[in-house]
C-alpha cells in the first residue's frame, strides 16, 4: 500500500524539526509502513445511569443502556515504533452527540486510557485528545483457560481484569462491536492557556474515525473473535498510592456493576494513526 500524503506535525521541542511518530513517518530509508498486530480484550459492565452519565461531558448523552467497556489492547509490530509494541487500558461509554445543525455523531466516549509507552501518551494527548495516563500494563498472562490482566502506577495495583473465553464468536458479535462503536472514539480535548489556568486553549470533543481511513486503503482479514466472561475489579486508592490518579481510580471503583454483559477477545491486524481526526462542533 503506498502511504497516504500527510501535513507535517510538529510537537515539542519543534526547534529540531518534525518529530516521526503515529501520524508521521520518521523519514528514514528502512520505515516501512503497514497493519499493527493486535490482541484486544472487551469486557462490559451494565452499571446505574446516574453514575455512568457523569462520566460524560456537555455535549454528550448516554447512547443506549448504561454500560461501561472496558478495553485491554496487546499491540505488536508498530511501524512508526519499529516493531515495537505498547498495551492500552481504557474506559468507554456509548454516547450521542448531536450538533448545533441537528447532526447526530453515535461513538464510544473515552473517559480515560492508561498507556505504558510515554511516546505514544504525549502524541496522543497533543495531537488526537486522548486522555491518556500512564500505568504499567504487562502483558496478559494466560492460566487454566483465564487470561489475567492488570494496570497498577507504581507499587500500586488498581485494576485487575480476569477474561475467560473459549467459544468461537459467530459473525454477530462483530456485527454488534461495530454498531456499539458507531462513527468512532469521541475523546474530550482540553488544555489550559499557559498563565491563565482557568482558560482554556483547547476545550472540544474530537473524533477519531473507526474503521480509520488507513485501514479502509487497506482493509485487513476480520479479526477472530471469542466470546465469553469477563471481570473487572478496581482497587480504591489512597492519596499516596496515586497522587495524581487517586480521583479517577476512586470514581471507577465507585461505579456499581449491576450486571456482566460479558467478554469478547479479538485477534488481528489493523491501521490505527487516526490521520482523519477531526473536531466535533
Amino acid at each position: 500500500m503506498e502511504p497516504a500524503r500527510t501535513p507535517t506535525v510538529l510537537i515539542m521541542p519543534t526547534g529540531f524539526g518534525a518529530a516521526g511518530g503515529p501520524r508521521q513517518a520518521p523519514g528514514c530509508d528502512d520505515h516501512r509502513p503497514g497493519p499493527t498486530s493486535y490482541v484486544r480484550y472487551v469486557v462490559g459492565v451494565l452499571g446505574r445511569h446516574d453514575q455512568v452519565a457523569a462520566l460524560l461531558p456537555d455535549g454528550l448523552a448516554l447512547r443506549g443502556d448504561p454500560v461501561v467497556q472496558f478495553h485491554f489492547f496487546h499491540l505488536r509490530d508498530i511501524p512508526w515504533l519499529a516493531g515495537r509494541g505498547y498495551n492500552i487500558f481504557s474506559v468507554l461509554v456509548p454516547a450521542r452527540h448531536t450538533a448545533a445543525d441537528g447532526t447526530v455523531t453515535d461513538g464510544l466516549y473515552q473517559a480515560v486510557l492508561w498507556e505504558n509507552l510515554a511516546d505514544s501518551i504525549v502524541t496522543g494527548r497533543e495531537q488526537l485528545g486522548h486522555p491518556k495516563l500512564f500505568a504499567r500494563l504487562p502483558a496478559p498472562r494466560e492460566s487454566g483457560g483465564t487470561t489475567h490482566l492488570r494496570a497498577s502506577w507504581d507499587d500500586f495495583t488498581f485494576a485487575e481484569i480476569e477474561v475467560d473465553t473459549g467459544t468461537t464468536a459467530g459473525p454477530e458479535v462483530l456485527d454488534d462491536l461495530a454498531t456499539v462503536t458507531g462513527a468512532g472514539i469521541i475523546s474530550h480535548k482540553y488544555i489550559p492557556r499557559t498563565g491563565s489556568w482557568e482558560t482554556a486553549d483547547a476545550d472540544y470533543l474530537t473524533l477519531s474515525p473507526m474503521p480509520t481511513a488507513s485501514a479502509l486503503r487497506d482493509p485487513q482479514p476480520p479479526p477472530t473473535a471469542t466470546v465469553g466472561a469477563g471481570r473487572v475489579t478496581f482497587h480504591v486508592p489512597t492519596w499516596q498510592d496515586m497522587p495524581t490518579q487517586f480521583h479517577i481510580v476512586a470514581t471507577l471503583a465507585a461505579l456499581e456493576q449491576v450486571e456482566p454483559r460479558g467478554a469478547v477477545v479479538l485477534r488481528g491486524t489493523t491501521y490505527l494513526d487516526f490521520l482523519d481526526q477531526r473536531v466535533l462542533s
